[in-house]
């Protein structure tokens, strides 16, 4: 039988500490322990959760049309029209990362805390696109059954001790 890469025995190991710390059960990024219930509480915190990113998907989304827009220019220029292309491609960076970050879910970074980064300036024309597509990937996941992380959760939290 194959071994599992590192990588996941280090998750799984990090997820199961996190369900000894917390009465053997898996807190969620957005949701904590109220996924076990489902209750009003849950759905609270998951519409919560999608009203965020919505706001924050709008919000990046238009600076990338906007930023595009101004690459473009009048629109004569091929050379302008090719830059703008490459600029939006980086959004497929941005769904590859969101797809890590969904399979990662409950923990999306080694330490198993939820990070945030803020680009600004520069910076922010840059990553623009690649943000559009890592929060349009993690919205679309949103409205599956189960949260982000939160079926990697149930299968850590009903491990027995």
């Amino acid at each position: 039988m194959k071994k599992p890469p590192k990588r996941a025995e280090d998750r799984d190991t990090r997820l199961r500490l996190q369900a000894r710390l917390n009465n053997g059960v898996v807190p969620v990024p957005f949701l904590g322990q109220t996924w076990q219930s489902r209750g009003s509480s849950y759905w609270r915190r998951r519409l919560g959760a999608v009203i965020v990113f919505l706001a924050a998907l709008a919000l990046v989304g238009g600076m990338a049309i906007g930023f595009t827009i101004g690459i473009v220019g009048a629109g004569d220029n091929p050379l302008r029209l090719v830059l703008a292309a490459v600029y939006d491609l980086t959004v497929v960076l941005g769904v590859r990362s969101g797809l890590r970050k969904i399979a990662d879910a409950p923990l999306d970074t080694p330490a198993g805390t939820p990070r945030t980064f803020v680009p600004n300036g520069l910076l922010a024309l840059a990553l623009a696109p690649y943000g559009t597509g890592l929060i349009a990937t993690m919205l679309i996941a949103m409205f599956g059954r189960d949260f982000l992380g939160e079926r990697r959760a149930r299968e850590i939290s009903d491990i027995k001790h």
